[in-house]
């Protein structure tokens, strides 16, 4: 890390450290009593095999820091690592059609096994699935760069919505999707030939989409122009997505970046490129479409999580399986309670569904992802929360082990963690997509 990420991790590793004092055996524990925590670790052939205690709690709290530097750097709501602060100034919809707003990481398996890269704008009727239309404006002045449309089919069921990209500031762009409509003006930019077509998705839930973008495709906006319409067209979509794409900046830290489109990598959070009071108003209505209420250290949610060494972040199936996003495994954090994590499953380990606990900063039941480190052994996950949509039954759980920096196993089995932990049949998991 660098030397202000090692100032921000500082804290929490120290409060990690104390926390998990219980797990470190009495050699380790007089060790830094005498040599401070990281005298201590030039130390550790001293203590012969209680070593490996130390460096297992080591490593966990050295992958919490990580996590709160990464939070410090880019606080929630702050605007502190935004392209474009305070570039939006208008809502896209009238606000009392926003009955909610969903932070970046929402999971929905197998489409959305990794936490979503966008945030949602809830419209009236999303519980009932059935929305009307909605009128959607340009939130700030711009320019139109990219248009898209999908034609989907959800097992047998066919409609059509489109995505547009509109470039807000110097080196970024905002991007909607999920417009039922668009305006005859914008329309008429996709009367030319497509820039790029393709189909992808899995058995059920299909995709085919078109994009325009370059020379043909600039059209400008005003904040409130109109742009389309969201739901209605009996549209299964009862959101409107919105993105925020930093195109100048770093791109994001995963630990495989050639897994995901590049526009993933430049993800960062829209509510922060509102004004303050726009800002300040969608933060305040912040949660998940099942309306549970964000709090406050949840921020607008993250996107990547890979902590190196760690279980927690992304993973690949190193089986091979057909069809787009099935080979994904997710272990990440719920995205609207700080304090819960999930278990988010494309196929194989399991029917597609995420899992959610809470998180405990000690032992092997229900540990923070970030400090079950590489060849600690197995952990087991139980007790999931009512609005998991894994469950199957009354009894479930995952054993994890990760076996080295770059391999993990998982199970998924009858029964809870009280019972012995040991692998039937697992399913191994990379950090690098085949």
């Amino acid at each position: 890390m660098a030397s202000s990420a090692n100032w921000l991790a500082a804290p929490a590793i120290g409060d990690c450290m104390a926390s998990s004092s219980g797990l470190l055996p009495a050699s380790a524990k007089d060790l830094i009593v005498a040599y401070g925590v990281l005298g201590a670790l030039n130390q550790l052939g001293a203590i012969g095999t209680d070593a490996i205690a130390f460096g297992q709690v080591w490593s966990g709290c050295m992958a919490a820091g990580e996590q709160a530097a990464a939070a410090g750097q880019s606080g929630p709501g702050t605007g502190s690592a935004t392209a474009c602060p305070g570039s939006l100034t208008a809502l896209p919809v009238a606000r009392d059609k926003i009955m909610g707003v969903v932070p970046l990481g929402h999971l929905a398996p197998p489409s959305h096994t990794q936490s979503t890269d966008h945030v949602y704008f809830l419209l009236p009727g999303y519980l009932e699935q059935v929305v009307e239309s909605v009128p959607v404006v340009a939130p700030a002045d711009g320019s139109v760069v990219k248009l898209s449309n999908y034609t989907s089919d959800y097992t047998g069921a066919l409609f059509t919505d489109w995505q547009v990209e509109i470039s807000t500031c110097t080196d970024g762009t905002i991007k909607f999707g999920h417009l039922s409509t668009l305006t005859g003006d914008l329309l008429a930019l996709t009367e030319g030939p497509a820039k790029s077509c393709k189909t992808y998705g899995y058995a059920g839930y299909m995709h085919d989409s078109c994009t325009w973008m370059g020379e043909g495709v600039d059209f400008a906006l005003s904040a409130g122009d109109l742009i389309g319409t969201a739901g209605g067209l009996g549209t299964p979509n009862s959101q409107l997505d919105l993105w925020a794409l930093d195109w100048g900046g770093e791109p994001a830290a995963a630990i495989d970046p050639s897994a995901q489109p590049e526009s993933i990598l430049r993800a960062q959070c829209p509510l922060d490129w509102f004004t303050p009071d726009l800002r300040d108003y969608l933060y305040s209505i912040r949660m998940e479409s099942n309306g549970i209420l964000a709090d406050d250290a949840v921020g607008c949610g993250k996107v990547f999580q890979d902590v190196a060494g760690a279980a927690k972040g992304f993973w690949y199936s190193v089986t091979p399986i057909d069809g787009k996003w099935l080979n994904h495994l997710a272990l990440v954090d719920d995205n609207v309670r700080s304090d819960h994590q999930a278990v988010s499953v494309a196929a194989l380990v399991a029917n597609p569904g995420y899992w959610i606990f809470q998180k405990q900063s000690t032992g092997n039941v229900n540990r923070d992802f970030a400090q079950v480190a590489a060849g600690s052994g197995i952990y087991c996950y139980d007790t999931f929360t009512a609005d998991s949509n894994g469950p199957s039954g009354t009894t479930d759980r995952f054993l994890i082990e990760v076996v080295d920096d770059e391999t993990l196993h998982i199970e998924h089995q009858n029964g809870t963690c009280s019972g012995s932990l040991s692998f039937s049949n697992p399913y191994q998991y990379s950090r690098f997509e085949n």
